[in-house]
């Protein structure tokens, strides 16, 4: 009888421990830092959806081969419905941002963004929710 309670002593201090030592994530609000979003090989924003506080900044690294654009400037899209900005949100266009490079924002408008990637319109679409 002592193993068993042995082995599920340990198996309790295991989750415990990594309860202890999780990793923040690097999404959501309050955590002080950039959140970072890939521009990624795939053609995708990774993670495709972040919710950020007001006044925190995004950083779009570009993991890829070529250069993608983090765009929320409906004078740019193809597609009307691949950019949203909340009433007061000024436009943005990051310009190419080559492999390697990355390009950051920071954001005050509190409410909901819908972006893009100029070049690849069609696959690479995220979206940011911008809370008080």
């Amino acid at each position: 009888m002592r193993a068993p309670l042995r082995a599920l002593g340990l198996g309790a201090a295991v989750l415990l421990l990594g309860a202890c030592f999780s990793e923040e994530p690097t999404t959501g609000p309050g955590n002080g830092e950039d959140v970072i979003v890939e521009m990624t090989p795939a053609l995708t924003f990774e993670p495709r959806h972040v919710q950020i506080r007001a006044g925190q900044t995004i950083r779009w690294r570009n993991t890829s081969n070529f250069p993608h654009t983090a765009t929320g400037d409906p004078a740019l899209a193809f597609n009307l419905a691949n950019v949203r900005l909340p009433d007061g949100a000024p436009v943005w266009h990051s310009g190419d941002v080559a492999p390697g490079s990355s390009y950051a924002r920071t954001f005050d408008v509190v409410g909901m963004y819908t972006y893009f990637c100029v070049p690849h319109e069609s696959s690479m679409v995220g979206t940011i929710e911008v809370i008080p």
